[in-house]
C-alpha cells in the first residue's frame, strides 16, 4: 500500500481514538514536535523518512502500566 498524506493522517488518528493519547503527546513522543499532528491536519506533509519514524512508533507503542491504569 502507498501511504499518502491522508493515508498517514487516517493511522494517526486511528491510533489516537485506539489509545486515547492527546495528539501533542504523539507529536512529541513520536518526532519531538508537538504540533506535529496539528501541522498535518492543516497540510503539512512529512518527508518519506518521518513518516516512516511516526508509522514505526505508533506500531511499537506500548502503553505503560500507568498509561492503561489512567
Amino acid at each position: 500500500m502507498m501511504l499518502t498524506d491522508e493515508t498517514l493522517l487516517a493511522q494517526v488518528d486511528a491510533f489516537l481514538d485506539r489509545t486515547g493519547m492527546a495528539p501533542t503527546r504523539l507529536g512529541l513522543d513520536a518526532m519531538g514536535d508537538g504540533a506535529l499532528v496539528k501541522g498535518m491536519r492543516e497540510g503539512r506533509s512529512l518527508s518519506l523518512r518521518n513518516a516512516e519514524k511516526l508509522v514505526r512508533y505508533m506500531s511499537t507503542y506500548r502503553p505503560t502500566e500507568a498509561q492503561v491504569a489512567a
